[in-house]
């Protein structure tokens, strides 16, 4: 039995325990390094084309590299990490590989102001697509790719691939896994962690070659379809083209791209049971899935009577840009086609609702996920039938299986967070000078992981239109809502409770 003074796996972790710093530097480092590599890769592309820009690309990916080798190099690798380490780690990854990402767009001249291009890093990071780069066509292949390739790598997740590499994590991987992943649990796809995490990235790049086939074949050029498989997989939004699908002005390539956006917004562990499975059966039996669907069908019919009735539009119009924009919210994958900021406002409101609601727990997308959305309704039905029944036992369920209490109560405190962050989000850029449509969408678009937002930030437009102060509150919301609130506010009172310590220790000395 331990001691007070001893310590194992399943105990707290303790912030004063100075390992925090090395694990977070350590795979901070690796996931700094593949950045880098990364860039080098852009560099070919840059010069292979011809553009400009390949010296000062090549010199990016000498700096992140080598930093990302010190912090790796100079560091242990970790083989206990307790569950604050891994929030720790988690929001110093991220904030590494955003910093990093930064360097390109500083150096080859894309976005010289670096606080553009710390938001544009972030951005494709987290899989939002908000951006500040304009024009955008017309600019280097190789940073375009780069561009891309952020959120790809984002959207799967820099430590869980720090977790396929580092075979010695052992539970640990497990902390960081759940720390990094979209959703309110975690599917093992294999005994040891470091299998599931290469079973994972296998599936993300078999799906990401599978969309690039489908683009090609759609008619999109080589060079479009491998951007926007990259970006379509991770449900990022960006584009290499200013005004983002509508540049193509094809049914094909929009209902091509639109199969991309489905797969991205759903489960990947399911996936990957079906196709091993060779079975279509494990994703209509699974009741997340099924209201996945459902909520798109739904919205599509609700978005394209009301563009009928209220905006005067044909109903093949109004069924092909409601279609495809329903899919975009809901999946948060931020690609437009047209300007809903122009449609009726109870259409704007379907989309703002499909903002918060997102996509599969285990996929790319962002927002709330239709999970939790899921077991809140089937909770607040409980209480209701507890008025009635006071002795009677309720159990949440999705379909035939119970949802454990434990995992109900986490899922309202992290709704609670949400909606709270995001009240206060809308107020600051308010009070900032943003009006409350653009507020409210910007806030929300970023929290969501979305992309556009409403008024002022809408899907023609670009985040140049708000001030530095807003769009470095916004920096902070995209990161809070791709790694799902808890972590960043773990670390901010681990990180309070070692200032604390300081300070105590400070006092005693006078």
């Amino acid at each position: 039995m331990p001691t007070a003074r001893t310590r194992t796996t399943a105990d707290a972790f303790d912030q004063r325990d100075p390992r925090w710093a090395n694990t977070s530097a350590h795979i901070t480092g690796l996931a700094v390094l593949a950045v880098g590599a990364g860039i080098l890769v852009c560099a070919g592309v840059e010069a292979a084309y011809g553009d400009p820009e390949a010296p000062a690309m090549l010199a990016s990916a000498g700096i992140v590299a080598l930093a990302g080798l010190a912090l790796w190099r100079l560091t242990r690798v970790p083989t206990r990490v307790g569950r604050a380490q891994a929030f720790a780690a988690v929001v110093s990854v991220w904030v590494g590989v955003s910093v990093a990402g930064a360097v390109p767009y500083v150096l080859t001249g894309v976005l010289p102001n670096p606080e553009l291009a710390l938001f544009e890093s972030i951005s494709g990071f987290s899989g939002t697509g908000s951006t500040v780069l304009f024009p955008i066509a017309g600019n280097g292949h190789g940073i375009l790719l780069f561009r891309q390739l952020t959120q790809w790598a984002g959207g799967m997740g820099m430590v869980v691939l720090a977790v396929a590499v580092l075979r010695t994590l052992g539970v640990g991987g497990m902390q960081l896994i759940s720390a990094e992943a979209p959703g309110p649990q975690v599917d093992r796809l294999a005994p040891r962690l470091s299998e599931t995490a290469k079973r994972l990235w296998t599936l993300y790049l078999l799906l990401t070659l599978g969309a690039t086939v489908v683009l090609l074949a759609a008619g999109m050029g080589p060079f479009d379809a491998v951007a926007h498989a990259l970006s379509g997989i991770a449900t990022g939004g960006f584009s290499p083209h200013d005004t983002s699908i509508k540049h193509f002005d094809s049914l094909a390539v929009e209902l091509g791209v639109m199969l991309v956006m489905l797969v991205g917004g759903a489960n990947f562990a399911l996936m990957w049971r079906a196709g091993r499975h060779r079975s279509l059966r494990t994703l209509v039996s699974d009741s997340e899935f099924r209201v996945y669907g459902s909520v798109l069908a739904g919205a599509t019919v609700v978005v394209t009577g009301l563009l009928v009735v209220d905006d005067g539009l044909p109903l093949g119009t109004a069924l092909r840009w409601a279609s495809f924009n329903v899919l975009s919210m809901m999946t948060t994958t931020g690609f437009g086609t047209a300007d809903f900021v122009q449609w009726t406002a109870s259409a704007q409101l379907v989309l703002l609702f499909l903002m918060v609601s997102g996509g599969m727990a285990g996929s790319t997308s962002g927002a709330a996920k239709v999970f939790r959305i899921q077991v809140a309704i089937q909770h607040a039905a409980r209480e209701i039938r507890r008025v009635h029944h006071p002795r009677g036992v309720f159990p949440v369920r999705l379909g035939e299986t119970p949802v454990p209490e434990a995992v109900v109560a986490s899922i309202l405190g992290f709704l609670m967070f949400y909606f709270v962050l995001a009240t206060f989000g809308i107020a600051a850029l308010a009070l900032l000078g943003s009006d409350l449509p653009t507020a409210a969408g910007s806030v929300l678009s970023a929290m969501g992981c979305v992309g556009p937002g409403l008024g002022e930030t809408g899907p023609t437009s670009n985040f140049l239109v708000l001030g530095a102060p807003e769009r470095l509150l916004l920096n902070v919301f995209m990161l809070l809502g791709r790694l799902e609130i808890i972590p960043i506010l773990a670390t901010i009172w681990v990180v309070g409770g070692r200032v604390g310590d300081l300070r105590l220790a400070w006092r005693r000395r006078r």
